[in-house]
């Protein structure tokens, strides 16, 4: 009777143990959840997208969006409107540390390249502005490959 005891414990105690796949991992192999890729998507392009503060001209001047809002003080919200804005240049953020933005151009072609001088740097000053309006950001480290413009 002891034995059938212990055999129907022994029963229960391993079949309500279930197996975690995700828990085990082969020695030299990641788990599942370390492999996910998580792809940033792009957003439309909208050329007359308001999710901007501050918008540079070509002559020096900028011009402030009067329908920009409390809800556009983030820099998510910001970065989104300038990808909107800019069909061929797409900017993400890295990290915010301290009082800075780090932020990267993977592929810079098009705004090194393609866009001029005057483009790059309208550009750059949109961004500038943009971000520097969100409290306590004061500086933007923008990461790209150099190019012509």
């Amino acid at each position: 009777m002891k034995y059938n005891v212990a055999l129907l414990f022994v029963l229960i105690f391993f079949g309500c143990n279930p197996k975690n796949e995700s828990d085990e991992t082969v020695a030299g192999q990641e788990s599942r959840e370390d492999t996910v890729m998580i792809e940033n998507q792009r957003p439309s392009v909208n050329p007359e997208s308001k999710l901007y503060i501050w918008k540079a001209t070509a002559d020096y001047k900028k011009i402030r969006n009067t329908a920009a809002g409390p809800t556009l003080q983030n820099v998510d919200t910001l970065i989104k409107g300038l990808n909107e804005l800019y069909e061929n240049v797409y900017l993400e953020k890295i990290k915010i540390s301290g009082d800075t933005i780090y932020t990267v151009i993977k592929n810079a072609t098009y705004l090194a390249e393609q866009m001029g001088s005057t483009g790059a740097e309208v550009y750059v000053a949109d961004v500038v502005l943009n971000l520097t309006s969100v409290s306590g950001i004061k500086y933007v480290n923008i990461d790209l490959t150099e190019g012509s413009h």
